[in-house]
């Protein structure tokens, strides 16, 4: 953790109402766990502080794991933001255009490897597409039963075709599997792939549906939400010391690291409560709006 967050974090923690941090000119919100309800809505309070945010003129930026076609399914065009960090910063969209303007994706060499190391493994997996099409996959049901594996494939019925007799995948933009909620078996598996291919990026996520199991991410070595916040800032003149995130899980970990003024929610893992300014309300409770309270800036 660096000197200039561990500072901060001391601040935060030590004074229960700081004074206005004027100098934040742009917000980032994870979806799931933070900004969403469980029930994927977002409160009449959560939707005023990001109106108010842009009265400020406060960029203000969705940073989420989900993809475009999975944060159409629960934020309108009404729902005020500027930009969507999406796929966990696989892409980066303008949300008032409309229009990608960023995305990666991994060389074909490296998606026949990994998948080639994943059956290995015999992991229940996915293969999905390249933006803009990653809403489609292929899969491979690995050994055991892993009732979240099935629960996917129902949820997304039609936008899968299983590995096999001759389907080999060619390209993509992130590989997922599913595994129990151990985190000595992801740190295993998380080791075993950075040994093998040291430029792909690991990030492990709570599912969002079922808090038993944890969704292992593969993403080129530059993905991340964090990536996604350092290209937009550069983009818009803003340096990370301008910039609060606010987040819920561990595939939040790299925003919270790159922004000054990190924040997570009373939902959060107490191993982010841990390292992590954290407000008292939970997703459930406007502890969005919360965290931006204690920043001063509502």
């Amino acid at each position: 953790m660096s000197e200039r967050l561990l500072q901060n974090i001391v601040y935060l923690t030590r004074h229960e109402k700081p004074e206005p941090m004027d100098s934040i000119r742009l917000v980032a919100t994870d979806l799931d766990g933070t900004l969403l309800h469980d029930d994927k809505h977002i409160s009449e309070t959560d939707r005023h502080t990001l109106k108010h945010l842009g009265q400020q003129r406060i960029v203000r930026v969705a940073a989420t794991g989900r993809s475009m076609h999975k944060v159409n399914e629960v934020i309108g065009n009404e729902t005020e933001f500027d930009y969507v960090v999406f796929s966990s910063g696989g892409g980066i969209f303008d949300w008032k255009k409309k229009s990608i303007l960023t995305s990666e994706e991994f060389g074909v060499d490296l998606v026949q490897a990994l998948s080639s190391l994943l059956l290995t493994f015999d992991l229940n997996f996915f293969v999905f597409s390249p933006i803009p099409h990653n809403n489609r996959f292929l899969f491979h049901q690995g050994g055991g039963n892993c009732p979240e594996f099935t629960a996917y494939l129902e949820r997304h019925r039609g936008d899968g075709q299983a590995l096999g007799d001759g389907i080999i995948p060619k390209h993509s933009g992130h590989f997922m599997a599913i595994i129990p909620q151990n985190v000595i078996l992801f740190e295993t598996l998380k080791a075993e792939i950075t040994a093998c291919f040291p430029r792909v990026k690991v990030i492990r996520t709570t599912s969002p549906v079922n808090g038993g199991y944890i969704w292992l991410e593969l993403f080129p070595e530059t993905v991340s939400k964090g990536h996604g916040l350092k290209w937009l800032g550069e983009q818009l003149n803003i340096l990370p010391g301008e910039m609060a995130a606010v987040g819920n899980d561990f595939n939040d970990l790299d925003m919270l690291d790159y922004v000054a003024f990190p924040f997570v929610l009373a939902n959060a893992p107490s191993d982010l409560k841990a390292n992590y300014p954290h407000v008292m309300h939970s997703n459930r409770e406007n502890g969005f709006t919360e965290a931006l309270a204690r920043l001063g800036i509502l």
